[in-house]
């Protein structure tokens, strides 16, 4: 009886093939540049695909009492256009191209991040070293983002059911008052 089961799977095509005993280690490097800024590349050849992270050790812990909420907003503005790339562009680049990407600010840092096919790479790269070396700052699209960031905190703090919790908690047991979605005091 299992020997028919068993051909009978074969002979439809359901017996998958063994996987693999183990998984290969993802080999890394990691290099500090002469301006300072850490490389790190891990390649992973099981998908055609890339992703780029960026990290700036900037978060709301920079911040003072009172003065808060500016490493989220230029979070926002960094999506708001450089000097080779306009407003919306970053993102129209990247979806168009069949890739994704964000950001996020935390007590600690902010961070970006695209996903996109491989033969993209050069896109993403361009993309990411632009926005760091020419970041576009106009008033226009410092309010937008500013009145963006309050917006937000609006929703996820000022108008939930304990949305300030966290940041009471953060405030009794760390030394810095700091939270990672603390409005901006304009």
């Amino acid at each position: 009886m299992k020997l028919s089961v068993a051909a009978a799977l074969v002979a439809a095509g359901l017996v998958l093939a063994q996987a693999p005993s183990a998984i290969p280690k993802v080999a890394f490097t990691d290099t500090t540049l002469d301006n300072g800024l850490r490389v790190i590349i891990s390649e992973d050849h099981y998908a055609p695909v890339y992703a780029i992270a960026v990290a700036y050790k900037v978060g709301s812990r920079d911040e003072r009492k009172g003065r808060t909420g500016f490493a989220h907003l230029f979070e926002h503005m960094m999506f708001k256009g450089s000097e080779n790339v306009g407003v919306g562009e970053l993102d129209f680049l990247i979806d168009t191209n069949g890739g994704t990407s964000n950001g996020a600010t935390n007590t600690d840092r902010t961070s970006y991040y695209e996903t996109m096919p491989k033969n993209q790479v050069d896109l993403g790269l361009f993309l990411e070293a632009d926005r760091m070396h020419a970041l576009a700052l106009t008033e226009e699209n410092l309010e937008n983002q500013r009145q963006a960031v309050k917006e937000e905190r609006r929703q996820s703090v000022d108008n939930q059911a304990y949305g300030a919790t966290s940041e009471k908690i953060e405030e009794l047991i760390y030394d810095n008052f700091a939270s990672p979605i603390t409005s901006p005091a304009w």
